[in-house]
């Protein structure tokens, strides 16, 4: 059975209950560390389709601008992967703030998106993502 997710706009993302329900635990568990301040889940239209914020902290002030930061890491994935065949495919895409550290992982056609705090070390924060299962294909 699918669930349809709908958003603002009405887009609209499918996704197996399974499947949801599995990324929504990951990313829980993954919010669980004190360096990490957001984990989601982006479709390929910059939706957030699963996780979300940690309740440590209020990350982006309006509904708009995440939406307009979903789909602008979206898209920094998608331009980056046309040189995939060249440079070899995408690990991950990490921008150092004053105010955070902001971590994509393309998986499979979504983005793991990660913020964090601005000194975390992102060597560690991609170890934990792949202990937790996020590069196993699922998503």
């Amino acid at each position: 059975m699918l669930k349809q997710l709908t958003f603002k706009g009405d887009v609209k993302s499918r996704l197996d209950d399974n499947r949801y329900f599995y990324l929504e635990n990951k990313c829980n568990e993954f919010l669980r560390y004190d360096e990490i301040r957001f984990v989601g889940i982006i479709n390929n239209m910059g939706n957030l389709i699963a996780g979300g914020l940690s309740n440590k902290v209020d990350w982006i002030e309006t509904d708009e601008k995440r939406k307009i930061l979903y789909m602008q890491m979206t898209l920094e994935i998608l331009m980056r992967k046309d040189f995939d065949n060249t440079l070899g495919e995408i690990n991950y895409v990490s921008t150092n703030r004053k105010n955070a550290l902001m971590i994509t992982v393309p998986i499979n056609n979504h983005v793991l998106l990660i913020s964090a705090k601005p000194a975390a070390v992102i060597e560690e924060i991609i170890a934990k993502a792949q202990v937790l299962g996020f590069f196993k294909s699922e998503a």
